[in-house]
Parts: C-alpha cells; sequence; structure tokens
C-alpha cells in the first residue's frame, strides 16, 4: 500500500473526499479506519456505493488498518487513508503504517477543544500528537479540499495555548 496521505475527517467518505481529494491524489485506494465505522454495516454499505469501482476500498478497525500493508489488493496502490481524529492518526503512525503527510481537514468540536480553522477543533492532547507526528518527520497540514491554502501546523502551533 502506497500511502500518499493521512486524512483526519470524521465524515469519512463526502463530496469533498469523492469530487476532490480522490482525483487530486489520483488515488487508487481508499482506507476508511475506525473501529466504530467497522462495526457499522449499514454505514460500511452506504459509503462503499458512494467509491467508484475502480478505486479499491477498506473499511476497517485501526488495529486491521496495519494489515493492510499485506493486502495483494492494496498492493502498490496510491492510497488515501481517512481516520476520525488525530489521535487516530497517531495510532495508525504508531502501529506501522507509514505516512509523512497528514491532512487535517475536519474535527468537530469537544469540551476543552480550540478552533483552530473553520472546520478544525483540537484539544491539549491533540496539539501534543501533532507535535510528536511532526518531530517525526511528518508534515501536518490544515486545508479542506485541495484548491485551498494549505496552513502548515507548525505555523500556528505556538499560537494556540497548551
Amino acid at each position: 500500500m502506497n500511502v500518499l496521505l493521512v486524512r483526519v475527517d470524521d465524515r469519512f467518505i463526502h463530496g469533498q473526499i469523492l469530487e476532490s481529494w480522490i482525483p487530486h491524489l489520483k488515488a487508487q485506494g481508499v482506507v476508511v479506519a475506525s473501529d466504530c465505522l467497522a462495526q457499522d454495516q449499514i454505514q460500511k454499505a452506504i459509503m462503499s456505493m458512494a467509491i467508484p469501482e475502480r478505486i479499491q476500498l477498506r473499511i476497517v478497525g485501526l488495529e486491521d488498518a496495519v494489515g493492510l500493508k499485506d493486502d495483494c489488493a492494496m498492493d502498490d496502490k496510491r492510497t488515501l487513508v481517512i481516520v476520525s481524529s488525530i489521535k487516530d492518526a497517531f495510532r495508525l503512525h504508531g502501529g506501522g503504517i507509514p505516512f509523512t503527510r497528514l491532512n487535517i481537514g475536519n474535527c468537530k468540536s469537544t469540551t476543552g477543544s480550540r478552533q483552530v480553522s473553520y472546520s478544525v477543533w483540537v484539544d491539549d492532547e491533540d496539539l501534543a500528537l501533532v507535535r510528536q507526528l511532526i518531530d517525526n518527520g511528518v508534515e501536518v497540514t490544515l486545508q479542506s479540499v485541495p484548491r485551498e491554502r494549505c496552513i502548515d501546523m507548525r505555523s500556528i502551533l505556538d499560537m494556540v495555548d497548551l
């Protein structure tokens, strides 16, 4: 599996993914890594219907996502990986999914979180994990769709109090 980008988007598969990110990345595969979604057969079926047949789709739990490195159908596929949170992206990185680019596109507000862009809210733990990912060589950006300006998280971390 050739991971082009890991995207944090708690909506998983929707119009921005289908109409912007997949064509922009020329993705041949999409992996949605979510423990909750992997167990919801109805939502999995709905999302599967939205993805074009030419795109390999896997909707799996976080631990199972690591095993996709050995999935023959995903071999060398240009792959977009979608997770619902920064915490999940960090777990994938620590679990052995090699990626060098993390795009934070949509994170909903939670208790104790702060808004860092129109559609992204983060808490103290998220910011600490972003710093660790950056320290490990991952480029972390904020961007809803490819046509928008990309914001490097390093440029705003110091403006957000930990």
